[in-house]
């Protein structure tokens, strides 16, 4: 019941235009969760200002969020009050590590972040001590700002298991004019025991939002890219029955998700590569752009990559899809451009139709408008293409390739390869983990 609450209320969290903005965060009590506004590079722990969660901490937690920062806001004082009425020492790291663990995972986050804790004041000197007292690789670092003289007595922090020299993670204390001549004291007293921290002077009138941004951004990650909604997509889904980091694309052919495609993308399923199927015939019933194909195809593998955990992406077409293939990989961003390590053409035409055609269906040659494929193919690294013909195929371009670094597999047959799905799509993964075997020099 307990994990049923927890995933209701995280789930309102994200839901755009919801009310909840709220879940129960264990000792935290009623946490305050703000989700990243773009891409996520990082979890933030921030204690409120004052007693309670104010605007100027939401604020605070909406210009981290810009940043691609999921942010946990902490009422101050009511955590001070609970974590103070235990009678035994309180393990504040763990607070935010089984939360932090707990929403990840939840959100289905490609790499984990570890908490930063943030505050100002009093709250400040608590991330400072969640950190101190956190095993190593636990907490990423603390930001403080202008933090308190000492710690709030009710906070009794544990002491640190097999500690080690000074803070096992970063420091960063921003010091106004306003810092009070006690807590300056204790920042040197902090730097003479040999706790390392970078001491950044601001001027009496920097904003404490700004300040945290600033602070905070150094240490956030790469952009992970959270789900996005394909339901507008003609997709079929194939996820590994066990976690794998293997990811197939399968554009199918213009008759649609029934045949060699289907088959090809079970038989991978079955050898336990997750595979998401792409219905050209539905996709494509509407004429559609290259850059249109390429940005739906992105859309797909941020997902996918996300909600499956995968991190080496083929890309599978046949027919129709292979032909327009090459087109949506040279245009995919950068970063995930890197992500494919497989490029299989299965039937590979010169010529691409970005419409479904009923002339195509009777095997009529492309229409006027087809893009011819020869500088597209010739964009694509050729190590990463894998190509199939037919012996008895009359339209296709694989042979072109032959000498090009690509993979050229001719077979028995003419545009259904003899009719051995289960051979091709075991050439096709024998090529793939080949490639990942032995990345490029």
């Amino acid at each position: 019941m307990k994990r049923l609450l927890f995933l209701l209320a995280l789930c309102c969290a994200w839901l755009p235009g919801a009310q909840a903005k709220t879940l129960n965060g264990g000792d935290y009590g009623t946490v305050h969760v703000t989700p990243p506004a773009s891409p996520m590079r990082g979890f933030v722990v921030l204690f409120s200002r004052g007693d309670s969660w104010a605007s100027g901490d939401q604020e605070a937690a909406d210009a981290l969020a810009a940043k691609g920062t999921y942010v946990l806001g902490v009422d101050t004082e009511p955590y001070l009050q609970r974590i103070g009425a235990a009678k035994d020492c309180h393990h504040m790291q763990g607070d935010a590590e089984a939360l932090s663990h707990q929403i990840e995972r939840e959100l289905g986050t490609s790499a984990y972040f570890a908490p930063i804790m943030a505050g100002v004041g009093t709250g400040g000197m608590l991330a400072e001590s969640a950190l101190e007292e956190a095993p190593a690789n636990t907490i990423d670092g603390a930001v403080s700002i202008d933090p308190a003289a000492t710690l709030d007595p009710r906070a009794r922090p544990c002491e640190r298991e097999a500690p080690g020299p000074g803070l096992p993670g970063f420091w960063e204390v921003a010091a106004s004019p306003a810092l009070t001549p006690a807590a300056a004291a204790a920042l040197a007293a902090f730097q003479a025991k040999g706790v390392t921290l970078t001491l950044h002077h601001i001027a009496a009138d920097a904003s404490e939002t700004d300040t945290l941004v600033a602070l905070i951004t150094p240490h956030l990650g790469k952009p992970q890219y959270a789900p996005e909604d394909v339901s507008d997509l003609p997709l079929i889904e194939l996820p590994a029955q066990h976690p794998a980091d293997m990811l197939a694309v399968v554009i199918s052919g213009d008759g649609g998700w029934r045949d060699i495609d289907k088959s090809i993308a079970e038989e991978l399923h079955h050898w336990g590569v997750s595979v998401v199927g792409w219905d050209s015939l539905r996709y494509f019933w509407s004429k559609k752009t290259p850059q249109q194909t390429a940005h739906d195809l992105a859309r797909i593998l941020h997902t996918y990559m996300s909600r499956w955990h995968a991190k080496h992406v083929a890309l599978i077409g046949y027919s129709f899809g292979a032909d327009v293939m090459p087109f949506a990989y040279n245009r995919l961003p950068a970063d995930l451009r890197d992500k494919v390590t497989l490029m299989s053409l299965l039937g590979f035409a010169p010529a691409a139709d970005f419409e479904i055609r009923v002339f195509g269906w009777l095997g009529m040659p492309p229409s006027a408008e087809a893009l011819p494929v020869k500088d597209e193919i010739a964009r694509v690294p050729p190590r990463l293409v894998q190509c199939f013909y037919g012996a008895d195929e009359d339209d296709t371009d694989c042979p072109k390739l032959e000498g090009s670094g690509a993979t050229v597999i001719r077979t028995e047959g003419s545009h259904h390869f003899g009719g051995d799905y289960k051979m091709l799509a075991r050439s096709i993964l024998d090529r793939w983990k080949q490639l990942l075997r032995t990345p490029p020099s």
